[in-house]
């Protein structure tokens, strides 16, 4: 038994020196990308001189914080893709930039970037050693688009408005007019979509005292955006202003102050 303790120990040390030789690098350790885009994430191995793909093994995994379990995003092993167990998120989806492995730059791209591929990411690499290093992926989604509707309760002399959108994460809406905050007087409500997209709608229905501008503002706190629509009681042809409105909807930075039309 102390025999079998001692190789063993031996074994760990051996392998604990080739890996302190072979290291695994990564020019970046966080990546930010947009919703339905595509991301690149790279790691990077030492080469000496030429790179020999049957003696080379490249592992991505992806796992969600707060999940205990763990997705692969493509595994390369001695030379060959392995295809059937990659993750069924990643098919046709994630590929590994084989030309670039010659370099030594393990380079994994997603398109069609979802809500949920964001994550810590595994970057393992065998080649004449073993080392690892982890990447953090994070995803946004702005509440670009504000789909908006008007319509008037003519027995009661109401109106109502209503802002619709999509994006990640959960934002606060507020509404007001030229000089009071009325999101008090909302009912917003929203439900998550298959692609973890939040789909939030707010509906503000009033009885206005003259005829006044109004805003309905979708405040992204962690992206620091606001998006907002603007309606007004002005008018008769509600048709021709809801199309108008579409028009007027603009993402901004509060810090900023850019405008994203």
């Amino acid at each position: 038994m102390f025999q079998i303790q001692i190789t063993i120990l031996l074994l760990e040390t051996q392998l604990s020196m080739v890996s302190a030789l072979f290291t695994v690098e990564v020019p970046q350790q966080l990546y930010t990308a947009e919703y339905g885009s595509n991301v690149t994430m790279e790691c990077r191995f030492p080469v000496n001189g030429s790179v020999d793909l049957g003696l080379l093994s490249v592992f991505w995994e992806q796992k969600r914080q707060g999940s205990s379990k763990s997705k692969e995003v493509y595994t390369f092993r001695n030379g060959k893709a392995l295809h059937p167990s990659q993750h069924p998120d990643y098919i046709g989806r994630a590929s590994l930039l084989h030309n670039e492995l010659m370099l030594g730059r393990a380079i994994i791209q997603i398109t069609n970037v979802k809500i949920t591929d964001a994550g810590s990411y595994l970057c393992l690499i065998d080649y004449q050693g073993v080392d690892y290093k982890y990447i953090a992926l994070e995803v946004r989604a702005s509440y670009k688009r504000i789909n908006t509707q008007v319509m008037r309760i003519p027995s009661e002399d109401k109106f109502v408005f209503m802002c619709q959108s999509k994006g990640f994460p959960l934002a606060e809406i507020f509404w007001q007019n030229e000089n009071f905050n009325l999101s008090g007087s909302a009912n917003t409500t929203h439900t998550l979509t298959a692609d973890g997209l939040y789909n939030v709608t707010s509906i503000l229905t009033f009885k206005p005292n003259t005829s006044e501008n109004y805003t309905c503002v979708f405040w992204n706190k962690e992206l620091n955006e606001e998006t907002s629509a603007h309606f007004s009681t002005l008018g008769d042809d509600f048709n021709s202003q809801t199309e108008a409105l579409y028009l007027s909807t603009v993402t901004t930075s509060r810090d900023s102050g850019s405008v994203d039309p």
